[in-house]
């Protein structure tokens, strides 16, 4: 008997009612469909129509994980890294949505609900090229494996941040490990845009924190769009300009996409990686936190609270809080005491330049809460307080060894970029700290002297704004401060609080 190629969406939902040892029977009466329709549909002999997508694939989500077998629910849980059932739900039906999306558009496209081994298009722009690229495999959170060579610095901002942030599932709280991904760029330093640029890079590490990534430097990726998911996945082309994408092959053959793949990942060499991701603990263990602190030439940009900022006090109430709320395993009393007094007298007695970015110090006011070794913890109002006029204290005086200036506005205007993340440059080691309660990779140490550069520039532009968008006087600083305080006192005087 002559077999059919199933589609996308049948292969999906056989392997949910698979994985949850779902009986389709049980799941045709719960849905009120007969059961020869849950057969054509797992066979792909058809899909549900349009008009009822929605309804239909709510009810298959929710009823997988309903009548799942605890076996199998355990087993949808460790494929979609997602252990709360309604959380469950919803990526499963996230997941049916887009494949059932993509076999749609391949009926609309090629007249046919099976995808084809091979496409080409003279050319695509940018927009087009990123619909394609957004394959539905990329939903996947269990062993996906990508190489791409893009010429991301060429395009403008908008389809920079597609492209990364695409299609696949990067909770902020969640990190995905299974997920390697690969990116090799073309950078030129002198060429880019000082502030504009970095922000990118820096929204780039941000974004891609939750999964394994590793970002690449090649000159080879100048005016190329390669994008492999191996084994199953694959779109090139050549970037003729940030219009265009001439020459585009879309791929799902398996020896063609293998083959792209390996071709990418050995060009994917240590010392072209541009950083190296880490932990705020492996900065400690191997001394570079420390290292850093001593280093002449302290430059820092701060876009959210850090505990490089308290006073010994509430340092004390910070690290007591840990020690009882938060912190897994046994906390380090002596060593954090050590690196609070070292980072005290570092930034009394030692040359250093602080950017303190005002939208830190709003969410400080309105969220109160603040990073403290890679742990967020939540502070009281009188906390809040404390930390703020510490910090103008900080501010204090023209001849201190500590110079901040006060950003008091964003410097991009694109609603899609952050600048919340944390620059700490130095003669030594230098990284960037990312805003995630992700503990997992949420710190990039740079690896390689072109970052090192880039920030550099980064700071000393931002340093030398000489307008109203950087508060530079002392006085200026003290009135910001002041009204800082002064809404801290307005919540404070208010019985109940959210």
């Amino acid at each position: 008997m002559e077999t059919t190629e199933k589609n996308r969406f049948s292969v999906l939902l056989e392997q949910l009612i698979n994985m949850g040892e779902v009986k389709s029977s049980s799941l045709a009466a719960a849905l009120r469909y007969d059961p020869s329709y849950i057969s054509k549909w797992i066979t792909g002999r058809m899909i549900p129509v349009e008009k009822t997508k929605q309804k239909v694939l709510r009810g298959i989500s929710q009823e997988i994980v309903r009548q799942s077998t605890p076996d199998g629910l355990e087993m949808l849980s460790a494929n979609y890294q997602i252990t709360d059932t309604d959380e469950l739900q919803t990526v499963i039906y996230d997941n049916l949505e887009a494949e059932y999306n993509y076999v749609m558009e391949l009926q609309k496209t090629y007249g046919t609900l099976i995808e084809p081994k091979m496409s080409f298009f003279m050319m695509l722009s940018p927009a087009q090229y990123i619909a394609k690229m957004r394959h539905p495999v990329l939903r996947r959170v269990k062993l996906l494996n990508i190489a791409a060579e893009m010429d991301l610095m060429a395009l403008n901002h908008e389809y920079r941040m597609q492209i990364i942030q695409g299609s696949m599932r990067r909770e902020v709280y969640r990190s995905y490990p299974d997920v390697h991904f690969s990116l090799i760029i073309h950078i030129q330093p002198e060429k880019m845009e000082k502030i504009e640029d970095a922000v990118f890079l820096m929204n780039v590490i941000s974004d891609m924190s939750r999964v394994d990534f590793r970002l690449y430097k090649n000159s080879q990726a100048a005016g190329r769009m390669i994008f492999s998911v191996q084994d199953e996945f694959m779109i090139s082309g050549m970037l003729v300009d940030d219009k265009r994408c001439m020459a585009v092959n879309v791929s799902t053959e398996t020896e063609h996409c293998r083959s792209m793949f390996e071709t990418l990942s050995e060009v994917c060499t240590r010392d072209v990686l541009l950083y190296r991701p880490s932990t705020i603990d492996e900065l400690i263990e191997e001394h570079i936190y420390q290292q850093s602190m001593l280093a002449m030439n302290k430059s820092w940009y701060i876009g959210h609270l850090t505990e490089h900022f308290l006073p010994d006090e509430l340092f004390e109430e910070l690290l007591e809080t840990l020690k009882k709320e938060m912190a897994p395993d046994p906390i380090e009393e002596v060593q954090l005491r050590y690196l609070h007094a070292l980072t005290k007298k570092a930034l009394a007695e030692s040359s250093s330049r602080v950017i303190l970015c005002k939208e830190a110090i709003t969410q400080l006011v309105i969220e109160k809460e603040i990073s403290f070794y890679g742990y967020w913890i939540k502070l009281s109002l009188p906390q809040v307080k404390t930390y703020l006029r510490y910090l103008q204290t900080l501010c204090q005086g023209e001849e201190a060894s500590l110079k901040m200036k006060v950003l008091s506005e964003r410097l991009v205007t694109d609603y899609q970029y952050e600048m919340t993340q944390c620059v700490f440059l130095s003669d030594g080691s230098s990284y960037l700290m990312t805003k995630t309660e992700n503990r997992k990779n949420n710190l990039a140490l740079f690896n390689h002297p072109d970052m090192m550069t880039i920030f550099e520039q980064f700071f000393q532009n931002i340093w030398n704004i000489q307008d109203e968008r950087c508060l530079s006087t002392s006085e200026e600083q003290q009135q910001f401060f002041d009204h800082m305080i002064h809404n801290t006192e307005i919540q404070t005087a208010i019985p109940f609080h959210f």
